[in-house]
């Protein structure tokens, strides 16, 4: 019994609590991740064969692997900075410790070892079974994805390592003298209320050694705010850096080495937007859904008096007209009467009794191409196939396409 309780109030347990009582909304974006991987999400336009089959310069190789691998780390990332900064006021006894951001980031690695777990084993059974990839090839594409993953890890944990060395050696002056020293201490009269919705007795220090949770109530308030302020800068500034990333990215996508999987923006993006909707809930706190509710009611009425436009035009067409044609079910009904439909069934028996004249046949051969897809996706491929079809064949022969 005392063992199940040492293991519910661990840190790691509670913390996986927390999140479920906390800001919900963080984890929309991991479940999208599950989702999408599962095949449960955008299935139809192939967002699992994203990820579990990326394609970096039109092939599915370790290259394209290890840049999926690079973007779930730069998203495990910045979800562990922005849940650190929201949180870090429930576990003031890391600030306590050496290493404080990697210890929280060990202690809520139960969600994304749990993403890992289950995108390998996805990842494995689409190359396997719909790839039809061969075993080597697959270890070569896990190599690939660990490498990216564990890649900017390292280089995410040695920029806060150098991090948290700053901020000792800033905070230095503070503990130079007696005076400054004592005054980092709460007074022995002064009694402090715990502002933590969470209680844990136990934490991972490493992922193979346990500590028992430190009582850090003597130090003054000020002292663990400043500490965990100082973190909280360096930890914005990493989210900063992968924005900066992906503008970079986006600016030189006309170069084919800059157009990384599709996967890999998208996961890059909801790494932002984790920084983003942190930061909006950590600046309004209870205020944030109030306030995101005026703002989607102003982004409405904004959109309503055409001040913003995100609809897509095309070239050559005038939109500064104010009578436009009026797109409503009543007026497609009325362009699908029947004498519409009758109009242009003999508009099309003549086009096709101009084309049967051109083949000199009785009963000619129609051959008739269809391509599924986007207008610009089916249009591209469809030129190329009917180029490289006219390429090895006579181009007489192509007078029976319609």
């Amino acid at each position: 019994m005392a063992y199940l309780r040492g293991i519910f109030f661990s840190l790691p347990v509670q913390l996986l609590f927390l999140h479920f009582r906390k800001y919900q909304a963080l984890l929309l974006f991991w479940f999208i991740l599950f989702a999408t991987v599962n095949g449960s999400f955008m299935k139809p336009f192939g967002a699992d064969a994203l990820y579990l089959a990326p394609e970096y310069l039109g092939n599915v190789n370790s290259i394209s692997a290890a840049f999926v691998g690079v973007a779930i780390g730069v998203f495990i990332m910045c979800w562990n900075i922005t849940t650190f900064i929201l949180f870090s006021r429930h576990f003031t006894f890391l600030a306590a410790t050496r290493y404080p951001f990697l210890k929280y980031c060990i202690n809520n690695s139960i969600i994304p070892l749990a993403f890992l777990l289950f995108f390998l084993i996805k990842a494995f059974q689409f190359t396997h079974y719909k790839e039809l990839l061969s075993n080597v090839e697959i270890l070569f594409l896990a190599i690939g994805f660990i490498t990216g993953l564990l890649l900017i890890l390292s280089i995410s944990f040695f920029y806060f390592f150098r991090a948290d060395k700053t901020i000792l050696k800033g905070m230095q002056p503070l503990f130079e003298n007696a005076k400054n020293y004592i005054a980092q201490f709460q007074p022995e009269h002064v009694s402090l209320k715990s502002k933590s919705i969470i209680k844990s007795e136990w934490f991972l220090d490493s992922f193979w050694r346990i500590r028992r949770c430190r009582d850090v109530s003597h130090y003054s308030t000020e002292l663990m705010d400043n500490i965990f302020r100082r973190h909280h800068l360096a930890a914005v500034i990493c989210v900063f850096l992968a924005y900066l990333f992906l503008i970079i990215v986006g600016f030189f996508l006309d170069y084919r080495a800059f157009q990384i999987p599709a996967a890999a923006s998208i996961t890059i993006l909801f790494a932002i937007l984790i920084g983003v909707s942190g930061a909006f809930a950590y600046f309004l706190q209870t205020w944030s859904v109030p306030v995101l509710v005026i703002f989607l009611l102003l982004l409405n009425i904004i959109y309503k008096l055409d001040w913003i436009d995100p609809t897509n035009k095309a070239y050559g067409l005038n939109y500064n007209e104010i009578n436009r044609p009026s797109y409503t079910a009543n007026i497609l009904q009325e362009l699908s009467s029947p004498e519409n439909a009758e109009s242009d069934k003999e508009n099309m028996v003549a086009i096709l009794e101009k084309w049967k004249k051109k083949q000199g046949e009785e009963k000619p051969l129609l051959v008739v191409m269809a391509t599924s897809g986007g207008g610009t996706r089916s249009a591209a491929f469809t030129m190329n196939v009917l180029q490289q079809l006219d390429s090895i064949t006579a181009v007489r022969s192509w007078r029976n396409c319609f």
